[in-house]
């Protein structure tokens, strides 16, 4: 028997709208950024890199500040080269809990040609 149970608005995930196909660059260029004076949660990120080829670079970055005056402090740095295997080419980074700020840059220093990338983020904020 399936019981249902009321979710208040603030825990419900929605796709932010930051989701979006992004043209790579070599320079560092932000693909998710949300601070919040209050808690919250970065749900997920889905990032494709099917569009990669060999002699191909990718790095992305994952920030998070612990003060809400803070900077950001680097919390996973992810390269990824040439063309990726058929079952890794989706990028999952996530859930990362309240700590005043997410921020995920994406760059492609390396390149045969630029690639655009699909990204799909998912956070719950009141």
């Amino acid at each position: 028997m399936a019981t249902a149970f009321p979710v208040s608005a603030a825990l419900r995930i929605r796709r932010n709208a930051q989701s979006a196909v992004y043209t790579m660059t070599a320079a560092w260029q932000t693909v998710y950024a949300n601070a919040m004076g209050y808690a919250w949660m970065f749900a997920a990120g889905e990032i494709d890199l099917s569009n990669m080829v060999a002699g191909d670079d990718v790095e992305i970055r994952v920030s998070t500040r612990n003060i809400a005056t803070g900077g950001y402090i680097v919390k996973d740095l992810l390269l990824f080269e040439d063309q990726q295997p058929t079952n890794l080419m989706k990028v999952t980074i996530g859930p990362i809990l309240d700590t005043f700020g997410v921020l995920i840059e994406m760059r492609q220093p390396v390149a045969v040609a630029l690639i655009t990338c699909n990204c799909a983020f998912y956070d719950a904020v009141r």
